[in-house]
């Protein structure tokens, strides 16, 4: 969608994900969007960024947070005011970090990696405010226990398509959700958009009328008819 300019008090959802931008609607209407090409992109933030990012067992250039900070600096860097929200999502087992697969079988290897184990979703978030102060940053974390899984369940699963877009080679709001047994955590971490974390950085950032999450999360899953696997935080 075309690049809008806010006004110095508005909200900048720095993400070409629908997903995202749909979990972020439920706790504030009043947003816009703005693509950047900050996953192209290789560059360190300076020391004292580095410093503030949350504590990450794995290689910092992966930091989900780090990344994040990429596309909001980017949507600066084009001309976007006001208060601004990224965030970027990575699925990690025996320390290695699944990113979207490049083709079916790249899927498939993935999906068997996965089967039958408990793996770990990231989601890092990072808000600018409207002014030069500096950027507020988290991190959340969840556990995804996924079920075990045939060679016919896989094929079936990336005959569909979903995988190929998805890092992890699953979309657990999609799907993908029928092939996980258990999330410990944040549901909406794994979906890509923790609710609870961004409530807190857009408080901290000071945009108002922010719906509750635990109730964001009900009305999201209430309006897609979902039942999503056991978990313990929205």
């Amino acid at each position: 969608m075309a690049e809008k300019r806010l006004p110095s008090a508005g909200l900048t959802l720095a993400s070409a994900s629908p997903r995202r931008r749909e979990l972020l609607r439920y706790l504030t209407p009043d947003f816009v969007v703005t693509a950047t090409e900050a996953e192209e992109q290789d560059w360190m933030p300076p020391p004292a960024i580095v410093a503030a990012l949350p504590p990450f067992p794995l290689d910092l250039r992966t930091h989900p947070t780090l990344l994040a900070w990429r596309k909001v600096m980017a949507a600066r860097d084009s001309g976007v005011s006001g208060r601004v929200l990224g965030a970027d999502t990575i699925v990690v087992i025996d320390d290695l970090v699944l990113n979207k697969p490049r083709d079916a079988a790249e899927a498939a290897s993935m999906l068997r990696r996965l089967a039958g184990r408990t793996h770990r979703v990231y989601t890092g978030v990072i808000g600018l405010p409207e002014h030069d102060a500096p950027p507020v940053l988290g991190l959340e974390a969840a556990e995804v226990r996924m079920a075990p899984l045939s060679e016919a369940e896989i094929a079936a699963y990336v005959a569909t398509g979903e995988p190929l877009d998805k890092a992890g080679a699953y979309g657990i709001q999609g799907l993908g959700g029928r092939l996980v047994e258990e999330v410990i955590g944040s549901y909406t971490c794994v979906v890509g958009l923790p609710l609870g974390l961004t409530h807190r950085i857009l408080s901290e950032l000071g945009v108002a009328g922010l719906a509750n999450p635990e109730t964001a999360f009900r009305r999201w899953l209430a309006d897609h008819h979902r039942r999503p696997p056991r978990c313990t935080a929205p």
